[in-house]
């Protein structure tokens, strides 16, 4: 009877042992693996700090070489040479069609943002996507818009707008609401194009919010293909995991 509550007891005592173990292996890998992910995120986080300074670095420098080619043309419209001044005019004449100039203007503003909240409406129906940008854009194009920006990216014929959850991309730029449209042509044609649109009649029927102001004195930046870095991640938060 005696060896045979020893042997129970050894076998407790046993599998006590091997569970104690494995618990402590467990630890140890937790630990383990929670100071890999610390280190790795701390190389990411130095990685994106060095990326985004050889960025601004970048960015410099394309300023500064614009720069330097805007003042060898104004030294060359300077000179006495009516080829070169009317090559200097057509160059010009080519950048504004292109969207390379910042230009200014009357027109009107519109401005965009998306429904108070309500508790029985679907979220996605609160909020503006790209297919309302597009339609107000449209609507504006054939009214005669001659220049649009959309919160100051220049809008372009191969310009994009994607729907990203609660942002936009424009250019390739993310942006949050609200969208501050702006158009340059007839204020009042442009106006009355879109006051009464099917476009906006409906965004007005979901509560999202539409304003639309004629202005005398509206400017369009020239379009960029390259932008700040931190106007390129302004819209976005961090995930804190």
């Amino acid at each position: 009877m005696l060896k045979k509550n020893k042997g129970i007891l050894f076998a407790v005592f046993f599998l006590f042992g091997m569970i104690i173990t494995m618990q402590f292996r467990t630890i140890l890998l937790a630990q383990q693996q929670n100071v890999m992910r610390q280190a790795s995120i701390q190389t990411l986080s130095d990685e994106l700090r060095q990326v985004k300074s050889e960025g601004i670095e970048l960015t410099d420098q394309l300023r500064k070489i614009e720069e330097e080619i805007d003042e060898i043309m104004t030294q060359w419209r300077n000179d006495d040479n009516p080829m070169m001044n009317e090559l200097l005019k057509e160059r010009k004449q080519a950048q504004l069609f292109s969207g390379l100039l910042d230009v200014k203007g009357s027109g009107v503003i519109v401005t965009l943002n998306d429904a108070p909240a309500r508790g029985e409406m679907d979220p996605m129906e609160l909020i503006i996507h790209d297919m309302d940008i597009i339609k107000i854009l449209n609507e504006l194009k054939t009214a005669g818009a001659q220049a649009l920006s959309i919160n100051d990216e220049r809008i372009l014929a191969t310009s994009k707008q994607f729907c990203t959850g609660p942002t936009i991309l424009i250019n390739q730029n993310r942006y949050p609401v609200p969208y501050i449209i702006k158009a340059i042509g007839d204020p009042e044609v442009l106006y009355s194009a879109l006051v009464d649109s099917e476009a906006v009649v409906i965004m007005r029927v979901y509560n999202i919010q539409v304003d639309i102001r004629k202005e005398t004195d509206i400017v369009i930046p020239k379009f960029r293909a390259y932008q700040d870095i931190e106007r390129m991640i302004s819209g976005l938060e961090v995930v804190n995991q």
